[in-house]
């Protein structure tokens, strides 16, 4: 062993310390194919990298990075700049001392704790409680880990929420986890060449990257602790990808997850897999009640008067909520509004026991208010029902202060925050570490949309007249000099046409139009700050729109303003070219109704141009079945080059669409054109891991030895990224082996240098010549020793690899 470190210190010496810089504009990964194959990386990653929670062994507190140099601050914003440090903390602030004890003592927790490789799942009812133990259960290892100064064992977390699932990507969270188990160690090799790789191009790192830096990491640690809150609150497909990847990070790495009943965890396949029902006890919900008690002025001078009063608030909660925190918290906050001891005791008579109803008796509490405070607290709930994202506390301030109407914001026309939620009949409440404002559960996220078409049908229209109004204020700056100067709810604006679409279209549409014209200045004033977050939901921003202004036309159709896109068409014929920028960006977005509106308008079927090539290639690449159909029905010519994938067939072949890929070639898609950052559909699709596309595309007579593309060959793009089954498929229908050519060389080099010892060792079975030169890295067991991968150093040792001679080539591959 101490012949192989001195071996590769002296390799190491001689080769450069930078990893190919792969990057490819093509396909960003995903869920994999779907023979099981792990979704690659793909691609520039998913945008920037964003989210999640606390914690490494030591216990964490709010300003856990307070202090922190600068510089590594800013590499951790860089990589995940959103944590859960905040929201753990406002959690773990909530928690009844004392409640949650059943949890730890149990059996199958004390398992899980103590025996590595295990995951626990655990299951429960809405409102059970799910997310406080899961606070709990992170300072309980915390502290256990700190008081026995454990410093090899990393605790970190994971809370998801449905109103953040366009953030709460599977890279992002991911590079959260990292940032938790790295806040008290060194960052490492592999993030800082990541970062120095991306920073320069402004691009995020892809999902593969995330993993791969996670995993060296989780490799320093002998237990590591991850725990996922609220599963059932993350899109399906998410699910998989995430799990897949925690699943494979290594046999160091125990698993807790909740979620609602209504998720089979048998479904994931994990091994060691135990469950356990999460459930009120009545110990914690009699702590829990008395808590809350102690905090109302009403009940408590209730009880003073009348002590046993206590007792029957008690029994009847407990008896009416079936083990649900959630529902006690709702009684509770409506007996609290009961003037008179006879009053609370005819509420207790009529308890609802599902939340269905609370939330009707919650509503109805909101309807009998004056009309001021109901106003009030409907805008308030309209808001945050229907927010994009979490609103902060000045956001919501802000937004409840525009009058429709008006050209500028009346600083007397604020409300308090704790006035707002005064009114809302504990349906929303603060987030106090965070600032944001939230309704109290996922629930009655779920209940009022359930009856918004009936008590808030003008919902969108009151935040979009709200937001447009706000946009047209007068006396904004022609730019804001840091981000302190923005005010609030500007942020938040970019969301905007997303409100708008449908109704508010046409009733607002003299606003709206004045807005589409002005867009490009409020572009031009908040920079990054929309571009980044794709304000329109539109095409993805390449900064030509800084030379060019975009029409109001191009925006509509960006943001599937159906009704707007159809008033811009009225009048004259447009020229046929002039369309060209809508259609792409429509398909790109699978807007059926707008492609369709543009092409009897006369657009371009095969309009080429931007970096999807064709409207085609942009359907493709979304993976909008439907649009497809529609251009390919109107004439699209389905070989058109161009773009960064080349091809359409190859945009889908990256991205995993299997539908459209079928399509494509039943319709007479060229399997083996030439273009593209790949070369060929084949490598596309075997670089992000598409086990089934691989095939398909094989069976429809794809040359296997294909050369050109970023890699070199099909056969060492699935070699790099560790796609073992594609491997074995590609040589199944004769891949060469010893291909040349790529960024590594050769397949068996791209095998070593992301450490896949089984591809290596099929590789050699196969015939490989083990001391081919050429590539980043100048031979396989170079790429080896400048990974560390001293088990694949080992095995090209023990087979008769040749000490190289070192080389001092280094390039970008672009």
């Amino acid at each position: 062993m101490l012949y192989i470190l001195l071996l590769l210190s002296l390799i190491y010496l001689g080769i450069s310390q930078r990893r190919p810089n792969l990057n490819v504009h093509g396909g960003t990964g995903g869920a994999g194919g779907q023979s099981g194959e792990q979704g690659g990386g793909g691609g520039t990653g998913e945008g920037p990298i964003v989210n999640v929670g606390p914690v490494t062994i030591v216990k964490h507190h709010a300003n856990k990075e307070e202090g922190m140099d600068a510089s590594r601050l800013a590499f951790l914003d860089w990589f995940s700049p959103i944590n859960f440090f905040l929201r753990h903390a406002d959690i773990s602030q909530g928690r009844e001392k004392g409640t949650g004890g059943w949890l730890l003592a149990a059996n199958v927790f004390q398992r899980w704790k103590s025996q590595a490789g295990r995951t626990l799942w655990c299951c429960g009812m809405p409102g059970a409680g799910k997310t406080v133990l899961v606070s709990m259960v992170v300072d309980h290892l915390s502290t256990e880990c700190q008081n026995n100064s454990l410093r090899d064992i990393g605790v970190a977390c994971i809370y998801l929420n449905y109103k953040e699932a366009n953030n709460q990507t599977p890279s992002k969270l991911l590079a959260g986890l990292w940032r938790q188990l790295v806040l008290n160690r060194d960052i490492g090799s592999d993030a800082e060449k990541l970062y120095q790789q991306h920073r320069e191009k402004g691009t995020a790192p892809s999902l593969e990257e995330v993993a791969g830096v996670l995993s060296a990491s989780l490799e320093e640690f002998s237990r590591v602790f991850i725990i996922i809150d609220a599963m059932d609150e993350y899109p399906e497909f998410q699910q998989h990808i995430l799990l897949k990847y925690l699943a494979a990070m290594g046999s160091n790495v125990n698993l807790m997850i909740t979620s609602r009943q209504n998720i089979s965890p048998q479904a994931f396949s994990f091994e060691n897999l135990e469950t356990l029902d999460i459930h009120a006890t009545t110990e914690d919900l009699e702590s829990y009640i008395d808590a809350q008690i102690n905090l109302s002025p009403c009940l408590t001078e209730h009880i003073e008067e009348k002590p046993e009063l206590r007792e029957d608030i008690h029994a009847k909660i407990i008896g009416a909520v079936d083990g649900m925190f959630l529902l006690a918290k709702l009684h509770l906050e409506s007996l609290s509004t009961k003037n008179t001891i006879k009053a609370v005791r005819e509420a207790l008579k009529e308890l609802p026991k599902d939340l269905h109803d609370s939330y009707d008796v919650a509503m109805q509490r909101i309807d009998v208010q004056s009309k001021e405070d109901r106003k009030m607290a409907r805008s308030t709930i309209t808001w945050v029902a229907n927010a994009k994202r979490p609103l902060t506390v000045e956001e919501l301030r802000v937004a409840l202060a525009v009058e429709p109407g008006t050209q500028q914001l009346d600083k007397e026309n604020f409300m308090t925050i704790k006035r707002i939620l005064s009114v809302c009949a504990g349906l929303v409440i603060v987030d106090e570490q965070l600032s944001v404002v939230r309704l109290v559960h996922y629930t009655t996220q779920e209940y009022l949309d359930s009856i918004q078409a009936q008590q808030f049908p003008d919902a969108q229209m009151e935040i979009t007249c709200t937001l447009l109004t706000f946009l047209a204020f007068d006396g904004y700056p022609d730019s804001f000099r840091n981000s302190d100067d923005i005010p609030p709810l500007a942020e938040y604006s970019q969301y905007c046409l997303a409100h708008a679409a449908g109704q508010p279209e046409v009733q607002l549409r003299e606003i709206l139009l004045k807005f589409l014209g002005e867009a490009f200045r409020w572009m031009n004033i908040m920079d990054d700050e929309w571009t980044y977050k794709r304000m329109w939901n539109s095409m993805p921003w390449n900064y030509s729109w800084k030379e060019s202004q975009p029409s109001a036309l191009w925006i509509a159709a960006g943001a599937n303003l159906v009704e707007t896109t159809k008033f811009l068409l009225e009048g004259p014929p447009l020229p046929q070219h002039s369309m060209d920028p809508e259609i792409i960006v429509a398909s790109y977005y699978g807007h059926k109704e707008i492609v369709r509106i543009l092409l009897d308008k006369g657009a371009d079927v095969n309009a080429a141009r931007g970096e999807y090539g064709s409207a085609l290639q942009a359907a493709a690449t979304g993976g909008h079945t439907d649009v497809v159909r529609i251009l390919l029905d109107n004439s699209a010519n389905i070989n058109a080059a161009g773009g960064y994938n080349g091809s359409s067939l190859q945009a889908a072949a990256a991205r995993g669409h299997t539908d459209i890929v079928c399509i494509l070639l039943d319709k007479g898609a060229d399997v083996n054109a030439a273009e593209g950052d790949y070369g060929s559909s084949l490598q596309a699709a075997a670089a992000g891991g598409h086990t089934e596309i691989v095939r398909i595309l094989l069976d429809k007579g794809a040359n296997v030895n294909a050369p050109g593309g970023v890699y070199g060959s099909s056969l060492q793009a699935a070699a790099a990224r560790g796609y073992t089954k594609i491997v074995r498929s590609l040589l199944d229908k004769g891949a060469n082996v010893n291909a040349a050519g790529g960024a590594f060389g050769s397949s068996l080099q791209a095998a070593a240098a992301g450490g896949h010892t089984d591809i290596v060792g099929i590789r050699l079975d196969k015939g490989a010549d083990i001391d081919a030169t050429g590539g980043e890295y100048g031979s396989s067991l170079q790429a080896a020793a400048a990974g560390g991968h001293t088990d694949i150093v080992s095995i090209l040792l023990d087979k008769g690899a040749r000490f190289p001679v070192p080389v001092e080539n280094e390039r970008d591959v672009q």
